[in-house]
């Protein structure tokens, strides 16, 4: 374990950052997040790392940018707005990706694309103490430098392959961390509104007719929104209102 900054604990190999972090959350926090309002993990290869919908995520070693982070909001968030911390993130690898010339769509809901290719993804574990989301630890894998990838059913893309050259993956997680931080600072003193509507803005399919699945089928419908808990508002095309947690609907790309 190597630490060059008080709140970045590097790693060269682990089966999970987020699993690391959760294992170590107390001791971590301790001694770590007094310079920041959370701490950073960062592995140069995951042996077990995970996706959303318990989908893993594949990555060769050394070539993209995996990392995790630590937080503790407590009273500062209640767990019916607890869906500002994914949007926090996704906007931050938003304006990550557009520091470096790329731009990119949000898909709900937490993942970076390109056009209809995924760029980077996010994991977000939550635990509450009553009211209020007391931890958060947020996966974050970026395709940085990977050019070539295990058959999938959406093909991914990599930093590398969009802008044609290798990649500092340091000088991405500087980027990213920095971004980060104005962002959770806007969060939990600014506009949250604001916060809100720019990733609405940002999501594919946002006021625009796309194609989604659920339990009874395909249909298609334009996102309204979504609410402070991360429920999705679908007008469908018949005009009806429906509402989705996570995973009881699918956007088809």
């Amino acid at each position: 374990m190597v630490c060059d900054k008080k709140y970045i604990i590097r790693l060269d190999t682990v089966d999970s950052t987020n699993r690391y972090l959760r294992d170590e959350a107390d001791v971590l926090w301790n001694e770590c997040a007094a310079e920041k309002r959370f701490v950073v993990v960062v592995a140069g290869h995951q042996t077990a790392g995970r996706g959303q919908r318990g989908n893993k995520w594949c990555s060769n070693a050394g070539e993209n940018l995996l990392f995790s982070i630590l937080l503790r909001p407590g009273e500062q968030l209640e767990v019916s707005e607890q869906f500002l911390l994914s949007q926090v993130v996704a906007l931050s690898l938003h304006d990550t990706m557009r520091c470096y010339g790329i731009d990119t769509k949000l898909k709900w809901p937490n993942d970076i694309y390109v056009e209809n290719r995924k760029l980077a993804g996010i994991l977000v574990e939550l635990d509450y103490s009553g009211a209020f989301v007391e931890q958060a630890i947020i996966g974050i894998g970026i395709n940085v430098n990977q050019e070539l990838f295990p058959e999938m059913d959406r093909i991914p893309v990599s930093m590398k392959m969009l802008l044609g050259s290798n990649l500092c993956t340091d000088d991405v997680l500087a980027t990213a961390l920095e971004i980060f931080e104005h962002y959770y600072s806007q969060m939990l003193y600014g506009n949250r509104e604001a916060l809100a509507a720019e990733y609405s803005r940002l999501l594919l399919g946002y006021k625009e007719l796309r194609s989604f699945v659920d339990s009874e089928g395909c249909f298609d419908a334009v996102i309204e929104g979504v609410e402070g808990d991360g429920h999705l508002l679908l007008r469908r095309s018949d005009g009806t209102l429906s509402r989705y947690a996570f995973k009881e609907v699918e956007q088809l790309l």
